[in-house]
């Protein structure tokens, strides 16, 4: 019997395909038992594959897996996550708890922000701030100069207009009275109007103002000034000094009062203040505030060392057993006892209160170099401003020059001293030119005439901010110092104090211009003679450059960086 097909419509057949169970088992016969009308209808790649349904993707019972069959099992399709529709999410909308979280963050956020805004100006607000270095004062770049006790208002009229400052003695007794009418009152006022600095000189050690008060036994003024009764008395019924101690002039520091029968302590000629009373250090804070008042910018004291003395008043020791002097004189005591005492650093810093509080940072110095610095702090500050070197220079020698050096700037640790140059083998404008380019301020004679060259190297900020080096070279004939600070030029300066002439490879001499090739000459001494160095703005060879005899030489440079 002939089988006859009928076509199945698309639609059925999509109808059909529709309700076929989700899992279904696709069996690969193996064997030829259709009649091919199946195979016309499938594509190529599938004929001879037979869909029979099963619920649960397995072969019927009883029915068996051919050889050559597979199997595919189309497992239940994955639902995917889309999210929540517009509807949904309107649920939550004003829900108040999602308000109240909304509201939370929202704060949260906003609160948060401004902390760290707050936070941010506070840590720049109290970070350190990086000034630049405030800028010298006029003491600081001077040059200084000290007036003769006796000048007149028409040799003050003659002064050098670049001297920054005029030291201003006054050789009578500090603590009398003064008025308008003083001379150095108008000197003081004069000066102000020249429009230069005044620095007044006092001694506030001795005075007669208040002694016949203090001889008065049990009067008001008795502590005023040092009293000891004598220690013994002699043979011939003379009284004998309380101790050993004696004065410059090799004479006793002590000097006896017939009136009181005891004796007072005078080292410098006139009865010696006890300013170990309170009373007598408040009567020098007035006259420094009435000198002040005057017109005086600064303050320097005369005698500092000897304002104090040890209170048990125990005898001086000798310095060593050397025959140069004997027991009468000065030279053979160290004089812990008299000079230099360790308490002088709080009673200094009271009038320099005075001082700074008075001015806009005047100076406060001592006119004496202070041999054991360590006296004059408070808190490891050094109380006095300026201190004095004068014998730096003093000697022809390159080693001791170096070694003085070394002992103001690494030992004693002085970053700004006051120079006062003497030397007869050297020029007046050699020791200027070397003075004026160390760190410090250099103290010039009042007829001095400033070169306004040097002056203007001076205002370089390597020589007023910069650090300072010092070599010897040369075999050390010559001494030289560098002055460099960051992104500026270097200078040189090359002091040669011998009678030969000096020629000096610097790269090789000094580690910090092995780099350098060129120098460029700056400045040099009157006594300076190379003439092919001689040319200001030349730039020369920095591997032979040729010193002069008893002349400095300025160079200037570009730093180099080591690799």
């Amino acid at each position: 019997m002939d089988e006859t097909y009928k076509p199945i419509a698309e639609r059925d057949m999509e109808e059909e395909a529709a309700s076929t169970p989700k899992t279904a088992l696709l069996k690969i016969k193996s064997s030829g038992e259709t009649d091919g009308a199946d195979e016309k209808m499938l594509p190529e790649d599938i004929k001879k594959v037979e869909v029979v349904s099963n619920d649960d993707g397995k072969l019927k019972e009883g029915e068996k897996q051919k050889n050559g069959d597979a199997k595919l099992n189309i497992g239940e399709p994955e639902k995917l996550f889309v999210g929540m529709d517009k509807e949904e999410l309107l649920k939550y909308a004003n829900d108040p708890f999602w308000v109240r979280l909304r509201w939370f963050l929202f704060i949260g956020f906003w609160t948060l922000w401004a902390a760290m805004l707050v936070g941010a100006v506070m840590i720049i607000y109290a970070a350190e701030k990086c000034h630049p270095p405030p800028p010298r004062t006029w003491w600081q770049e001077g040059p200084l100069a000290e007036l003769p006790p006796d000048t007149t208002p028409a040799q003050l009229n003659q002064i050098d207009g670049n001297i920054k400052g005029l030291i201003i003695p006054l050789t009578e007794d500090a603590y009398t009275s003064i008025d308008q009418d003083h001379q150095v009152v108008k000197l003081l006022k004069q000066v102000k109007e020249k429009g230069t600095n005044a620095i007044i000189d006092l001694d506030p050690a001795g005075s007669h103002v208040w002694f016949g008060k203090s001889e008065d036994v049990n009067g008001p003024y008795e502590d005023y000034y040092i009293w000891r009764p004598p220690k013994t008395f002699g043979a011939d019924g003379k009284p004998e000094a309380p101790n050993n101690w004696i004065n410059i002039s090799n004479k006793s520091s002590w000097v006896y009062s017939q009136k009181k029968k005891q004796f007072y302590y005078a080292p410098t000629g006139k009865p010696h203040l006890n300013f170990r009373n309170s009373n007598v250090v408040e009567e020098f804070s007035k006259v420094l505030k009435t000198f002040l008042g005057h017109g005086a910018s600064g303050v320097r004291i005369r005698n500092a060392p000897l304002l104090l003395v040890d209170p048990k008043f125990e005898n001086e020791m000798s310095i060593s057993a050397s025959t140069k002097y004997d027991l009468s004189q000065y030279g053979f005591y160290n004089h812990l006892k008299t000079e230099h005492l360790e308490d002088l650093g709080p009673l200094m810093l009271t009038w320099r209160n005075v001082v700074k509080n008075m001015t806009e940072n005047g100076p406060f110095t001592a006119a004496e170099e202070l041999t054991k610095l360590q006296s004059y702090t408070v808190n490891q500050s050094l109380v006095v401003d300026l201190p004095l070197k004068a014998h730096v220079f003093d000697r022809v020698d390159v080693n001791y020059i170096d070694n003085n050096l070394n002992l103001t700037f690494k030992i004693d640790g002085i970053e700004w001293p006051l120079w006062k140059a003497n030397n007869h083998n050297l020029s007046r404008d050699t020791l200027d030119i070397v003075t004026n380019l160390l760190p410090g301020t250099t103290l010039v004679d009042a007829n001095a005439t400033i070169d306004p060259k040097l002056l203007k190297i001076r205002q370089m900020p390597s020589i007023m901010r910069g650090e300072c080096s010092i070599h010897k070279l040369e075999n050390e004939t010559v001494i030289a110092y560098l002055r460099v600070t960051s992104g500026n030029p270097g200078v040189l300066v090359a002091l040669n104090p011998h009678d030969k002439t000096a020629v000096i490879n610097f790269t090789t001499q000094i580690p910090a211009l092995s780099k350098v090739e060129e120098l460029t000459v700056q400045l040099y001494s009157s006594s300076y003679n190379e003439t092919e160095f001689m040319t200001v703005n030349k730039k020369v060879d920095a591997t032979k450059v040729s010193v002069s005899p008893k002349s400095v030489l300025v160079l200037s440079y570009v730093p180099k960086k080591s690799e």
